[in-house]
């Protein structure tokens, strides 16, 4: 599915969640497993409701004047990925999955591609 990375994406973001009235939307926090943090939505006022309560954390750029202490450096939202919700997703066995497989490709023409034998499925 189209995927935006938000905050940076912000603004492309609610053009496309115009043109999809009525969609549901899934919010997933980088950086986190097992579900936590992610949370569904079909209303812009429920992302200004996450934009107040987001979690702020230090910008990881730093310059000498901030590390002496003599400057704040702006604070960064959380980074999310923002997808359309599958509401019917493929099952198998009745129960979602993830297959990652891995592949090297070497050349495009003619077209060479190398799958490693131990990829990975989760039930």
């Amino acid at each position: 599915p189209l995927t935006f990375v938000l905050p940076a994406d912000y603004g492309l973001f609610v053009e496309e969640f115009k043109q999809q009235a009525g969609a549901i939307w899934i919010m997933k926090p980088i950086g986190k497993a097992q579900g936590k943090g992610i949370f569904l939505f079909n209303k812009l006022s429920q992302i200004s409701e996450w934009k107040k309560d987001a979690k702020w954390r230090p910008n990881m750029h730093t310059t000498s004047a901030a590390a002496a202490g003599d400057a704040q450096q702006p604070q960064q939202a959380e980074t999310y990925i923002v997808q359309r919700y599958l509401e019917n997703p493929l099952l198998i066995g009745g129960k979602k999955f993830d297959l990652r497989l891995y592949a090297l490709v070497t050349n495009f023409q003619p077209l060479t591609v190398y799958l490693y034998r131990s990829g990975f499925a989760r039930f």
